[in-house]
């Protein structure tokens, strides 16, 4: 693979990178947001700020459905941004050298001439391909990996964070929602083990009562937003593993450059 396809694939990655990213911020901020005041009913003094508002790791208990500390919930908004800051910069810098610059463009085509030498026809083959002494980006590729795996890994924990989070939700509410409807015998155990997360988050949008003074507003799609989260997280986790193994592939190809900074 030519430096030009590396660096085309790169920018793709990358910018898909940084959209599902945005998604998964604004996926899990959305109700995040709806649900804060609602769910924050954990029980202590007027002074003793629980933070119990997140729609993660909600837990039932005997007068309420509690959400789980704010923590979990800032960390699944703010975690992604400087991610998706440096997406968004590699994502401009490589569609910059790839629409622009053609950057190794020819690296690996051939051109074949017909020269007459002394009365005899020559097939003369040349390769095109830019100068490693004009083109410093190769001197990156090494650090450029191992930062890709690090955000990779760093993907994949949020991404994790997210979908215990959101089954812990999704197992305590069916308690809670067996509770509220006095559900027995068939109707508990078609509950606990028959509908799906996306059903226990539809009763929670229409069935579940505002918490003393406060008032969460319109109806929003819960589960909708948070599966579109979990899809974007996963997603994303997948397009860091690529970006990782392209960028460690090319790495491989110029391993005689230790670093970024050496000639």
């Amino acid at each position: 693979m030519s430096q030009y396809e590396t660096e085309r694939r790169l920018c793709w990655g990358y910018s898909l990178a940084c959209g599902l990213l945005v998604l998964t911020v604004i996926c899990i901020g959305i109700p995040y947001n709806h649900w804060r005041a609602t769910l924050d009913v954990c029980p202590g003094g007027y002074f003793e700020n629980t933070n119990c508002g997140c729609i993660l790791y909600g837990l039932s208990t005997q007068q309420y459905f509690n959400g789980g500390h704010n923590s979990w919930c800032l960390y699944a908004v703010f975690a992604p941004l400087p991610v998706i800051v440096y997406a968004l910069v590699m994502a401009l810098f490589h569609m910059y050298r790839v629409c622009i610059n053609n950057v190794g463009q020819y690296e690996d085509e051939k051109s074949t001439t017909m020269e007459e030498i002394e009365g005899e026809s020559i097939v003369v083959s040349t390769r095109t391909r830019v100068s490693r002494s004009n083109d410093s980006v190769i001197y990156c590729w090494i650090p450029s990996s191992c930062i890709a795996a690090v955000f990779a890994l760093a993907t994949l924990v949020h991404a994790a964070i997210l979908t215990d989070g959101f089954l812990r939700t999704c197992t305590q509410y069916r308690g809670y929602l067996v509770k509220e409807l006095r559900a027995t015998g068939d109707h508990a155990t078609a509950i606990h083990f028959r509908l799906a997360c996306q059903a226990i988050f539809d009763f929670m949008d229409y069935i579940h009562k505002n918490a003393p003074n406060s008032r969460r507003g319109d109806f929003i799609n819960t589960g909708v937003s948070l599966h579109l989260a979990l899809i974007a997280a996963w997603a994303s986790v997948v397009i860091w593993i690529a970006i990782v193994v392209h960028t460690a592939v090319r790495a491989y190809k110029e391993r005689h450059v230790l670093t970024c900074c050496g000639n």
